[in-house]
């Protein structure tokens, strides 16, 4: 089973703890960095795909059925800063973090990085000003395994006959 709660804290923790940048949802309530502490820069994300479904195998061991897949998710990342040229620094290092840097950290939490789409600019005009916003998608493929109990038949009667145990 993939749990998505913990995915969002791999990602945070890694891009915290290399780039030093706060990693939130903002559509989800996570609350904005206050900027009156000195913050400017931050990462925002969503889940755009969360399950796209590959092909798996199942595997038996007696009573208990086992399936599993590798599909992949789609996350959008959007790197918030007060002016165009940190906003486009930003998203540069996290898009270096997800193809090099952070390569291994993820492997390491089963997060394989299957493709990095093009950086693009998401600036959005608030009522009296700009928002400078740069972003971009990641692809990230991961593991999903399910196992479930199946009953056995151990005897069957044929032709008035006991077969099995």
């Amino acid at each position: 089973m993939i749990d998505y709660k913990e995915i969002k804290e791999t990602l945070r923790a890694g891009i915290w703890n290399d780039l030093g940048a706060f990693f939130v949802d903002l559509e989800n309530g996570d609350p904005r960095p206050d900027t009156q502490d000195g913050i400017n820069s931050f990462i925002s994300h969503k889940f755009t795909s969360p399950y796209i479904a590959q092909k798996g195998i199942e595997q038996s061991d007696g009573d208990t059925l086992t399936f599993t897949s590798a599909p992949t998710m789609t996350i959008s990342l959007t790197c918030y800063a007060p002016n165009k040229g940190d906003a486009l620094n930003l998203a540069h290092q996290l898009k270096q973090w997800f193809k090099f840097h952070g390569y291994e950290y993820l492997k390491e939490n089963d997060l394989i990085v299957q493709n990095i789409e093009a950086m693009s600019d998401r600036t959005t005009f608030l009522e009296t000003k700009y928002e400078q916003r740069v972003g971009f998608d990641v692809i990230l493929r991961t593991t999903d395994t399910e196992t479930r109990q199946i009953t056995t038949i151990d005897r069957a009667e044929l032709n008035n006959r006991l077969i099995g145990e």
